[in-house]
């Protein structure tokens, strides 16, 4: 390395410039954890908001307005201008180098499209399960673009945040080393991740959209088992699972979600795979469910209406950030806690003996109380993980370009990221991870029958 002259100093990092579309409670926590490493790691971030309700927006970092200086809002009544960068849309997008989508996971592909004609890098938190692409193929739509970001040499990260997110990624760390022991008699025989979202509250608090999960856990959850993807019906095929700081085991039941989809993808060696979730919120929708109050029959003399459409109707929202805070501060909110808990099971030839192993890895975010008096205050338990696992994840695989040399091209999930990052920085998310007050934790052991 040739050092620079007397006097002379290092050249700045050129400003990170960063997209987002919508910006609720998850969005507006992502941006505030990569202004805060970026802080840390002395690189200018600037913001592009794209809203709908720039007041909506801005409420939504109420505790972290001293970024406003930083952040370009932009309100419109629809996005598809904007991903057309219609009119003044283009000058306004000019050296974007990273595109967020915080709204739905509708907009992935028109954001992923808008990439493409930016030259930019993309992330998304979650894809749509049931579109007809992926009910077909069971592979994600965004993977229609992925020849086309190889060949732009751009990377498009897709169901980045906790779960999807980093579970992929811890459980893809340790599916790759098993992979690169290349022990001849190992089979890694399945892979369970277990969900705990679970609040103790005065109210009934919501830590996502009702809607939402009315329809995830109401529809017919798929598990892979012997190498077939089986459909059950709601509620069925319950598991007991005990997590880190729990005294007693959760009921589990299985849940259709992005993992099972990219794993399967990733390790189609791999026969079993199964997504389960459990807590109060699975509680309430499964009472909701069992008496029947998710029923597509219509109400006697109102043909119109059903039974589902009315207790939707009804049911209250998420509330907004400074009530959550208020129940925080206030004690309505007792206690809250988000883990994830992946078994790999795999089995061995051990002293001539076949030998079945657990590994565990997984994440708990307990510290939920943590947040009053931060930038955070607001999030509920599971937006703030979510945010900033995908902040992280995001931030570590952008260092490895920027300041490793590194390559990421196409469509990339979190597993491909435990793949294609060099071990320091690997290690790295981790650390930052527990720094941001997610948890991490692991064990092995023997698990051949007696």
């Amino acid at each position: 390395m040739t050092s620079l002259p007397s006097g002379t100093s290092t050249p700045a990092a050129p400003t990170l410039r960063i997209a987002f579309f919508g910006l609720g409670a998850v969005g507006s926590s992502l941006l505030i954890c990569l202004a805060e490493l970026a802080e840390r790691d002395g690189v200018e971030l600037e913001f592009l908001v794209v809203v709908l309700n720039t007041e909506l927006a801005r409420d939504a970092l109420f505790h972290a307005e001293r970024l406003f200086d930083r952040i370009d809002f932009l309100e419109v009544s629809d996005f598809a201008p904007v991903f057309a960068l219609a009119g003044d849309h283009a000058a306004r997008f000019a050296g974007i180098d990273l595109l967020v989508n915080a709204a739905n996971p509708i907009f992935n592909l028109p954001m992923l499209e808008l990439g493409l004609r930016l030259g930019a890098h993309t992330v998304d938190l979650a894809s749509d399960m049931y579109d007809a692409e992926t009910e077909r193929s069971l592979t994600f739509a965004q993977y229609g673009l992925d020849h086309a970001f190889r060949a732009a040499n751009r990377a498009a990260l897709i169901n980045l945040g906790i779960s999807p997110g980093v579970t992929n990624f811890l459980v893809g760390l340790r599916l790759h080393e098993l992979r690169s022991a290349r022990r001849r008699d190992l089979r890694i025989e399945s892979v369970d991740l277990y969900l705990l979202e679970d609040i103790d509250a005065d109210e009934i608090v919501f830590s996502w959209s009702p809607l939402v999960a009315l329809e995830e856990l109401a529809a017919r959850p798929r598990l892979l088992r012997d190498g077939r993807l089986q459909v059950l019906e709601p509620f069925s095929a319950a598991r007991e699972h005990s997590f880190p700081h729990e005294v007693t085991a959760t009921r589990q039941y299985p849940l259709y979600q992005e993992e099972l989809l990219s794993l399967h993808r990733s390790f189609p060696e791999i026969d079993s795979i199964g997504i389960y979730t459990g807590g109060s919120e699975v509680e309430l929708v499964k009472a909701l469910f069992k008496l029947n109050l998710l029923s597509k029959r219509t109400l006697p003399q109102q043909s119109e209406l059903t039974v589902e459409a009315m207790v939707r109707a009804i049911l209250p929202g998420m509330n907004k950030p400074r009530r959550i805070e208020d129940y925080l501060r206030e004690g309505v909110i007792r206690r809250a806690h988000f883990a994830a808990s992946a078994e790999i099971r795999y089995t061995e030839n051990v002293r001539n003996d076949r030998q079945s192993t657990i590994e565990t890895v997984g994440v708990s975010y307990l510290r939920y109380r943590g947040l009053l008096n931060s930038p955070y205050a607001g999030a509920t338990y599971i937006s703030y993980p979510t945010a900033v696992g995908a902040a992280i994840l995001t931030w570590h695989a952008l260092a490895f370009l920027r300041e490793d040399g590194g390559e990421l091209r196409g469509v990339i999930t979190g597993e491909d990221l435990a793949e294609r990052l060099p071990r320091p920085r690997a290690d790295a998310i981790r650390r930052d991870l527990v720094a941001w007050d997610i948890d991490l934790f692991e064990s092995v052991r023997d698990a051949t029958p007696v």
